[in-house]
């Protein structure tokens, strides 16, 4: 039986992936912070009250385990200084745990696409990106998880950590994929004369790139993302590599927005957005050596979000 300590264990993923680590006979330690976990897990998993900085209760919390699944972290708004603290010096601390064991576990950290400055960026992009695109992250966020990968290389190479590093894309529950619609979450980067477009909050919005042509992106539904971190923490090929995860493809606003707006009997309102570029993640490497295979896709998440606010 496997046993693995769980970093951010009431976050999107981790809510999601230790269910997937129960079924398949894992003995799950979780670290909790502020949040309580699902009282449904009843005793089958371990909870410890760790602070991230603290070398001897890391200590403590790695002892024994075969794998370490780094999902804390924290993203703006969330200050620098915080994020320097969260990011990257916990992040040191744990793999230096992880190093001092007699047996040293996989260490699995969750970097993010945003090391490739995805979305809203410089300018765009070659797509689809791979895991060979360069890495140029804008804020201090992807930076801090570029470090973090950097530090993953440098514990397997010179301490015999093995590590994964997986680089997932905007992670997402149902209900925050509607929220991408009716909640405007790039109403800031609308251009000056479509400012007013998005005021009505019944509307369906329809984000464009700043020229007026479509826009499209790549998310991954949580219980995808999931599975795929389950992957990397238990196929024996995954160790020393790193890999995208994302959603089975990419999707335009201008195809779902007016499929959503049908279907709550609303108007979908296109408006065009400044620093927005278009991108899709290639998740052929995650599909051929981890065998992941999401499969929820923008409408069956949508669809799941509709019929969860009419019960």
């Amino acid at each position: 039986m496997k046993h693995a300590l769980i970093t951010g264990a009431s976050g999107r993923i981790g809510k999601q992936l230790i269910p997937i680590l129960l079924d398949n006979g894992y003995r799950v330690r979780a670290v909790v912070h502020k949040a309580q976990l699902p009282s449904s897990w009843g005793d089958s998993v371990e909870p410890v009250q760790v602070d991230l900085l603290d070398n001897k209760a890391l200590a403590t919390a790695v002892d024994g385990v075969d794998v370490v699944c780094h999902l804390a972290a924290l993203m703006p708004p969330a200050s620098d200084d915080d994020i320097f603290k969260v990011n990257i010096e916990a992040t040191y601390r744990i793999l230096q745990a992880g190093a001092n064991c007699g047996t040293k576990p996989r260490f699995v950290f969750a970097s993010s696409d945003a090391t490739y400055c995805t979305g809203w960026s410089k300018g765009p992009y070659v797509s689809p990106i791979d895991e060979n695109t360069e890495q140029r992250p804008l804020l201090l966020y992807g930076v801090s998880k570029v470090l973090g990968e950097r530090m993953c290389f440098h514990y397997q190479d010179i301490h015999g950590v093995p590590a994964v590093r997986l680089r997932l894309v905007w992670i997402l529950d149902p209900l925050e994929v509607l929220d991408l619609f009716l909640g405007a979450p790039y109403k800031e980067f609308l251009v000056p004369d479509d400012q007013s477009k998005w005021e009505d909050p019944e509307i369906v919005k329809l984000p464009l790139e700043e020229d007026g042509s479509p826009y499209f992106e790549h998310i991954c539904d949580s219980r995808d993302a999931a599975q795929g971190v389950f992957l990397a923490m238990d196929r024996p090929e995954a160790e020393g590599g790193v890999f995208n995860i994302a959603g089975p493809a990419p999707y335009t606003y201008n195809e779902v927005a007016p499929w959503l707006a049908k279907r709550l009997g609303v108007q979908a309102v296109a408006g065009r957005c400044r620093g927005i570029h278009s991108y899709e993640i290639s998740i052929h490497k995650a599909r051929a050596v981890l065998g992941f295979r999401p499969s929820r896709d923008i409408f069956q998440s949508l669809t799941e979000a509709l019929d969860l606010q009419r019960s």
